[in-house]
């Protein structure tokens, strides 16, 4: 049999999904080789089904914590490609929310992918620290200073003035700020676009953190200052995609009249929330159904 040397070997690093990174890298094994199969890899790595890694690959198993190891050997993953394959296993497996958004940090902070990914590695840091995206605005208001005890004084010390620093570093370098002829910081209408599983958990995290603050608002805002109000309503499914629509056009109604404000002076979160309080089994019967 001829072996093909025209293919490249993966690299987990340009992976947010293992099971992708698996396949990927079955085929590469297979086109390079003349004996890698589902039951040599078994062997190698000491499973007793012969297609373990097939029912893996295809999402009909997952890999134990003690078997992420066995994997990584088996695969002749080098030391920091075992590390980042086992954050991806545990980001991909994880339970619940929370423990997503703790893995997905753990591959924020990889060595490797900071490296092969700085640009991306810091778009990631401008959803995972909530602070980012205001900061972003506080630079377009009319007494913006650029000091970091200033700007931590705005957010009321929450942010440390070595945090600030570092985060105007990192707008900068991905182009949400720049600095002017004149040396001066101005924002820039650079949009990021988030395309996988780990920058939309970790917007996900920013949402909850937002609406965690909102709360705050209610007991640490003068009521002059913030305006919170909330209402139940009974509707059909097509009520409330009516409402979803009213809701994305108002949003864009809302950007459209602050970028034709001047003089801005205050940064403000302005939270949509429209959520089910009963009712539940009948949409996911109605989804189920039209899947």
């Amino acid at each position: 049999m001829a072996l093909k040397f025209d293919l490249t070997k993966p690299s987990i690093f340009e992976y947010d999904d293992y099971r992708v990174f698996l396949g990927d890298l079955y085929e590469y094994y297979k086109g390079t080789t003349n004996y890698f199969s589902y039951r040599y890899f078994s062997r190698r790595a000491g499973f007793a089904s012969p297609n373990f890694l097939k029912l893996v690959i295809e999402g009909k198993r997952n890999i134990s914590d003690e078997s992420i190891e066995r994997f990584s050997e088996a695969l002749k993953l080098e030391k920091l490609e075992s590390e980042f394959f086992k954050n991806l296993v545990q980001f991909c497996q994880s339970k619940n929310a929370t423990e997503k958004t703790l893995n997905a940090k753990r591959i924020l902070k990889s060595r490797t992918f900071k490296k092969i990914h700085p640009i991306r590695q810091t778009e990631m840091k401008y959803y995972a620290r909530w602070y980012y995206i205001p900061l972003r605005e506080l630079v377009a208001t009319k007494d913006f200073q650029e000091d970091s005890g200033w700007i931590s004084e705005q957010f009321d010390h929450a942010v440390s003035p070595s945090e600030v620093e570092q985060a105007l570093r990192d707008l900068i370098s991905i182009g949400f700020i720049f600095r002017d002829k004149e040396g001066l910081l101005k924002q820039t209408y650079k949009n990021v676009r988030p395309g996988d599983s780990v920058v939309s958990t970790l917007i996900s995290q920013y949402h909850k953190d937002m609406i965690s603050k909102a709360k705050d608002s209610i007991d640490d805002i003068h009521h002059m200052d913030r305006e919170i109000s909330g209402t139940c309503i009974s509707c059909s499914r097509e009520t409330v995609e009516k409402i979803k629509t009213l809701m994305k056009e108002f949003r864009n109604e809302i950007l459209s009249i602050t970028d034709d404000s001047k003089d801005a002076t205050v940064v403000y979160q302005l939270n949509f929330q429209l959520f089910p309080l009963a009712g539940q089994l009948a949409a996911k019967k109605e989804r189920g159904a039209s899947e």
